[in-house]
């Protein structure tokens, strides 16, 4: 179990609607004037007739780097990749799409078990590349592609290059990112990050999967989140709480488990076979029996037997984190910082 199965759920060919192809400059001619958000005290720039959409980097480092090259273990193919990133742009602004990507610039303490888990698959992967180039003397396989040490500032400096806006989160990556998306209006979000999915953008389109084709179209998919919520028979709110449950940063999965042989025993399936799509639906199936996150303290208690639990917090700040970044928990957010 963990956050990133819902991601996986709403990506599952067993989830019909779930994602379908979309051609991003298509969207962007029929793109109409929007009303500005009403957030109090805030300063929003006009909203014209562009498709306005906000890029995750993080998700898509290595469609900013252009692909798959078959030398990109000599050290990194930069000339390559800004070529590519200028096709990309050109096409971008001629399809009358504003974009802005953000880079992680925080250092969040709270995430550093995730941060130490990325590095070791990343040395674990470094280690099989250098080995097989040591003994078969070819380009290592696309599966184990990494990231060049530097590739974040060279995009950076290649994006601003090419007059694209670039920022860099400083707090806490993902709420920084869906608040600019909705506090500036933006169309939709690019992204593979389950974080985001239970934060319900106006729209949610695959970063990973973005495609600059020889037709001139800009291709990708969209994740219809509609759809999962009416798969799952949950409410916006309820999609948190399951969020919560399938364990994070926050709340890991490991200190859950009770709660798993609890939702596994309600299912009628086996402790063992609680992962995946399966448990996804077996967590969701037990959120709707559960009080709304609106009645926090009955929520706790239904779902640890007792509020005094030492769990409890770290619990209802997983419940919050992912409801402050809905549309309706940013609007109380920002009233209630004002």
């Amino acid at each position: 179990m963990g956050i990133q199965d819902l991601q996986a759920f709403l990506e599952s060919p067993n989830l019909e609607g779930g994602s379908v192809s979309v051609d991003l400059l298509k969207i962007a001619r029929n793109v109409t004037q929007r009303q500005q958000p009403q957030y109090p005290n805030r300063k929003i720039r006009p909203i014209g007739n562009k498709l306005k959409l906000i890029m995750d980097a993080e998700c898509c480092l290595d469609r900013l780097y252009g692909g798959y090259f078959s030398d990109w273990a000599c050290g990194g193919q930069w000339n390559r990749m800004v070529q590519f990133l200028s096709l990309l742009m050109q096409a971008v602004e001629r399809g009358n799409i504003e974009l802005a990507l953000v880079f992680n610039g925080t250092a969040e303490p709270q995430r550093m078990s995730e941060w130490v888990a990325d590095q070791a698959n990343i040395r674990q992967k470094v280690g099989m590349v250098l080995k097989h180039i040591n003994t078969k003397g070819t380009p290592p396989p696309k599966i184990w592609w990494t990231a060049p040490t530097c590739i974040k500032t060279a995009l950076r400096m290649a994006l601003r290059h090419l007059n694209t806006t670039v920022m860099c989160t400083m707090d806490d990556h993902h709420q920084e990112v869906i608040a600019y998306c909705r506090e500036y209006g933006f169309h939709g979000l690019l992204g593979d990050d389950a974080e985001y999915a239970a934060f319900d953008p106006p729209r949610y389109f695959s970063s990973e999967h973005i495609k600059l084709t020889y037709k001139g179209s800009l291709e990708t998919k969209e994740y219809m989140l509609s759809e999962l919520t009416k798969v799952l028979q949950l409410s916006n709110e309820q999609v948190c709480v399951v969020a919560a449950l399938l364990g994070n940063f926050l709340l890991p999965e490991n200190e859950l488990q009770d709660v798993y042989r609890k939702v596994a025993l309600m299912a009628g399936c086996k402790e063992s076979k609680l992962s995946g799509e399966a448990g996804v639906k077996a967590v969701a199936e037990y959120v709707r029996s559960l009080p709304l996150p609106s009645n926090m303290e009955a929520l706790v208690t239904k779902v640890f037997g007792s509020a005094d639990d030492k769990r409890s917090d770290a619990f209802k700040q997983s419940v919050q984190y992912y409801l402050n970044g809905t549309a309706n928990g940013f609007l109380k957010y920002c009233s209630s910082s004002s």
